[in-house]
């Protein structure tokens, strides 16, 4: 959990393999060395470790998609579990979305025996296809749905027994692009989503109140991952899925406020920052910008 110490661990799943560009493997590498982010966190007194940087096997022909990405979500999974048995604060840099399914399932296999956990997931997709539904058979269209028990047996086993959370615990936030069969699952598990125009009218502010409040009710903490897609594209380029019309990246650093400081927040995720697509340096900055409001509330 955040202490009043802002310590944090830092994980790096350099994976683009479940994604159709996969450039944005490289993302958390930039970030490792990113002078941004060094700058935004030592300005604001926080104290980080980087605890590991994973990169799947990417040997050509070697493996099959499935299989890199089951053997990179374990390995990641192994890691998330053992900083919540520390009561350690972590977050996740992804790489594409799938290393939602390790991060999650570490935490699953570290908390389940003392309760549930919930999770707020933000994004301009709802990243809950199952092979059946997928047009692509992107895994990085998977995760929630692997995590809610739905998808491939090998991804949603992953230490542990499916499902690793439950639809009453989580809620998606600034969905704007998904297909039929996606949303046909969610509307089934009646899984809260704030789609963008509910967002314009209430003001995200208080979409983030209330989504904390849902996560929070019948379980023993909870974490976010953001999806960097779900910001508008105008204010941060650099990733592999944009879609117009998204999420302020200030309203977003803004709302995040309400989770600084939060003795029930297990830990977060950071995903889909593609260096290669990047402006200026724009959506670097706001990875940065990202994580220090996490942890602190303020603004870069």
């Amino acid at each position: 959990m955040v202490s009043k110490k802002h310590t944090v661990h830092l994980v790096g799943s350099a994976s683009g393999i479940a994604a159709a560009d996969a450039g944005c493997w490289e993302g958390p590498l930039v970030l490792e060395k990113s002078a941004h982010l060094q700058k935004a966190l030592s300005n604001h007194h926080i104290s980080y470790s980087w605890d590991a940087m994973l990169e799947p096997n990417r040997a050509e022909g070697a493996q099959s998609p499935l299989k890199v990405v089951t053997e990179h979500c374990q390995k990641l999974a192994a890691v998330t579990s053992k900083l919540v048995h520390e009561k350690a604060f972590f977050t996740v840099f992804g790489g594409d979305h799938s290393c939602a399914i390790g991060t999650w399932s570490g935490v699953h296999h570290q908390l389940s025996k003392q309760g549930d956990f919930g999770l707020i997931w933000i994004d301009a997709h709802m990243d809950s296809h199952t092979p059946e539904t997928s047009e692509t058979g992107n895994i990085h269209g998977m995760p929630l749905a692997c995590l809610l028990g739905y998808g491939h047996p090998e991804l949603i086993t992953i230490l542990g027994s499916a499902p690793k959370i439950k639809p009453e615990h989580v809620c998606v936030i600034g969905a704007r692009s998904y297909e039929p069969g996606e949303e046909a699952l969610l509307k089934r598990l009646n899984i809260r989503t704030y789609f963008m125009d509910e967002v314009k009218q209430r003001g995200l502010d208080a979409i983030m109140t209330e989504a904390i409040d849902l996560v929070n009710k019948g379980t023993i903490g909870y974490g976010i991952t953001i999806d960097i897609d779900g910001i508008d594209p105008n204010e941060a380029p650099g990733t592999g899925v944009s879609e117009p019309d998204g999420l302020s990246a200030k309203e977003l650093c803004n709302a995040l406020k309400h989770v600084s400081g939060d003795n029930r927040l297990i830990g977060s995720e950071i995903v889909e920052f593609d260096p290669h697509r990047d402006k200026n340096a724009k959506t670097e900055k706001i990875a940065a910008q990202l994580l220090v409001s996490i942890l602190t509330g303020e603004q870069v």
